[in-house]
């Protein structure tokens, strides 16, 4: 039986007036109840229906359209899946979500997706932007028509958005060489494989790095980062390529995916165990590296978040006019070893 407002405002000893107050953001409500009607309403797991019976019925519901990265990488099934949930629960206020994954990091093909929802008439849009100044274009041709773009994943510098959602990859960076120089012997030669350079999540986590590793281990010498496009295949080949001709390698840096592709071919070398890898995210294929010490640390991002929180932060200012509190949503920094990544 679908829960009602009189339901919650019997149990919280209030008027109906005041619970559809505290349920719509509406101020004149004293904190204490406003914080009891809440937890009433969530305990119940309550959801308006007469908003959603009033969308359905318009010409032009909400449409959230989402932008995802492509899914060869398997970290972006769990933010789909966050994408998924945010609209199960959307669905009854008539919230259609549009999810398009892009078949390569590409910023001509993001631009097109960008275009065919504005002809589409979207209401708005969540991104995993391309750091290119046509995409920049676009996100303010969005903006400048009254739609509002959320960022998640990876963010875009100089260009007008509600607010970004993700991790901190400056940080993230910076956890990764703090790991990597506690590990590789001194002298050493350390790899960089990055996804994208065109991503600004990948500059920031290997800026990061860059930094972290000069401050502590001025012996190491970072070599100029490679891109694989989060493919395995093409992690296969640098890491081939890249422990064939570089002298005294000790160490890899992987900002993303592809981490089965280099495990691979660290394997066919014997050099697993022997080259110490840094990488990110909790993936198939690089927990079992981790349980076989083939990967040293992989560092978490809460995917699943950044795939619901842009969906519901857009319906909130979409249905509301409620902005998010913050421009930076972080997500957490979360380490992980042979001995802690069954927890996953």
């Amino acid at each position: 039986m679908r829960v009602t407002i009189k339901k919650i405002a019997e149990l919280a000893q209030v008027s109906r007036g005041t619970v559809d107050r505290v349920l719509n953001d509406r101020p004149g409500v004293r904190d204490d109840i406003r914080k009891r009607v809440r937890e009433i309403a969530e305990a119940l797991d309550y959801r308006p229906n007469l908003i959603g019976k009033s969308l359905v019925s318009m010409k032009n519901p909400i449409k959230i359209g989402v932008i995802v990265a492509p899914d060869y990488n398997p970290f972006v099934d769990e933010i789909k899946r966050g994408i998924s949930v945010a609209a199960r629960e959307l669905y009854d206020y008539g919230v259609k979500v549009d999810i398009r994954t892009m078949q390569r990091l590409d910023g001509e093909e993001q631009s097109g997706i960008i275009k065919r929802f504005l002809d589409d008439g979207i209401s708005g849009v969540a991104m995993v932007p391309i750091e290119e100044e046509a995409i920049r274009d676009s996100i303010r041709q969005l903006w400048d028509s009254g739609i509002p773009v959320v960022t998640f994943n990876s963010d875009i510098q100089n260009t007008p958005r509600l607010c970004f959602v993700g991790q901190d990859h400056l940080m993230g960076g910076r956890v990764a060489g703090g790991l990597m120089e506690r590990i590789t012997d001194p002298g050493g030669r350390v790899a960089v494989i990055t996804s994208s350079l065109h991503l600004l999540c990948h500059k920031q986590r290997i800026e990061g790095f860059i930094s972290k590793m000069k401050e502590e281990r001025k012996d190491i010498e970072i070599i100029p980062p490679v891109e694989n496009e989060d493919l395995d295949t093409r992690a296969f080949e640098l890491t081939l390529s890249i422990c064939g001709k570089t002298a005294g390698l000790s160490g890899i840096y992987l900002t993303g995916g592809g981490a089965a592709g280099l495990g691979k071919a660290l394997k066919i070398l014997g050099l697993e165990k022997k080259i110490r890898v840094v990488s990110h995210d909790f993936v198939p294929g690089t927990i079992e590296l981790v349980k076989e010490k083939v990967i040293d640390f992989t560092i978490g991002q809460d995917p699943f978040r950044q795939g619901y929180l842009p969906v519901k932060i857009l319906f909130d200012y979409l249905m509301r006019g409620k902005k998010p509190e913050e421009d930076f949503i972080r997500t957490h920094v979360d380490i992980r070893t042979e001995d802690n990544i069954d927890s996953v």
